[in-house]
């Protein structure tokens, strides 16, 4: 036996199984963000959407199945890291393959592992189109827990980003830009590709991201007296000319 590629082999593979152990616990992390403060916008997908300035080209009207919002076919199996140099540009192999694994433990006993579809009629010109849900897309959510892909963990749509600025003062710094919300994309790069250090120091930062602007969400609600963000929002939304309050 060669002694020295065994370490050799050991060593990589405990760099792997920490990298998708950082991985996880990223998606762990962000788990009650989302269920908090950003599940009502995608609750409400179409209305969100509305306030797109291509929404009037774009209403539809669903006719039959649901509408997935962001959770159309094939998005939890995008491992792109979007932004990043292209030798950053995607998960790291030894992650994307302990996803994958997992991911057939647990879709055995999920149901709807094949996803579903649905028809809507789009008003500008009467057409009548269908399409199809995410392959882990469930009446009751996504599969996936904290297997996501990267895209389910870093994308926010324009309107909730837009209203994410506004609870945190316009702190880019903290919200990120448009293509890497709470610069995740680029925490995902880190933790794929740098030294443990680096990746122990990223897991720390963006995790204080996380709470930092949880706990701007939670003191904005209060103090509007609202129910969630999606509500104060959209309420804003509908009285013509109103200017929502930030401080």
């Amino acid at each position: 036996m060669n002694y020295s590629m065994t370490v050799e082999s050991c060593k990589t593979a405990a760099a792997g199984g920490m990298r998708f152990v950082a991985y996880r616990d990223l998606s762990l992390a962000l788990k009650p963000f989302f269920a908090e403060f950003i599940s009502a916008y995608c609750r409400n997908c179409q209305k969100v959407t509305a306030r797109l300035p291509e929404a009037d080209a774009e209403t539809i009207d669903i006719v039959e199945g649901v509408y997935p919002g962001c959770c159309h076919r094939g998005a939890g199996d995008i491992f792109r890291l979007e932004g990043e140099p292209c030798e950053r540009s995607r998960l790291a192999p030894e992650i994307i393959t302990e996803l994958q694994k997992r991911r057939r433990v647990r879709l055995a006993q999920f149901e709807a592992a094949t996803g579903g579809f649905y028809r809507y009629r789009r008003q500008r010109d009467g057409a009548w189109l269908s399409g199809a849900h995410c392959r882990y897309f469930a009446a009751d959510g996504c599969g996936l827990g904290e297997l996501k892909g990267p895209l389910c963990l870093n994308f926010i749509c324009p309107p909730i980003r837009e209203d994410l600025l506004k609870v945190a003062a316009g702190r880019e710094n903290l919200i990120g830009p448009e293509h890497d919300f709470l610069f995740i994309y680029r925490s995902m790069a880190v933790i794929s590709y740098d030294q443990p250090k680096a990746v122990a120091e990223t897991m720390v930062g963006v995790k204080r991201n996380i709470l930092t602007l949880a706990r701007l969400c939670r003191r904005f609600i209060d103090r509007h007296a609202a129910v969630s963000l999606y509500e104060y929002f959209q309420r804003q939304t509908q009285v013509q000319g109103a200017v929502p309050e930030i401080f």
